[in-house]
């Protein structure tokens, strides 16, 4: 799974990432990580906020969750 979060890198998104790597080092999830400051993208995938959560290609959520739990979650629905 590839999961790339796409900000302007702002404190919120810089957070984001921040949860997903951590969810990745704790083993919760098998991910290739990246962030991307790249406003471009946000337009090319239609996306109108931010940070945006794109997971193999798809957009699976944008804004930030509340918790990591429920990012969690975003990402075992998305995944599948």
């Amino acid at each position: 799974m590839k999961i790339k979060v796409i900000g302007s890198g702002c404190p919120t998104c810089t957070k984001l990432h921040q949860w997903v790597v951590k969810l990745k080092e704790e083993g919760k999830i098998n991910a290739d990580v990246e962030y991307s400051k790249d406003i471009n993208e946000l337009i090319e995938l239609g996306v109108m906020g931010s940070p945006a959560l794109v997971i193999d290609g798809k957009v699976a959520n944008v804004g930030m969750p509340e918790n990591e739990e429920k990012l969690l979650n975003i990402i075992k629905k998305s995944s599948k």
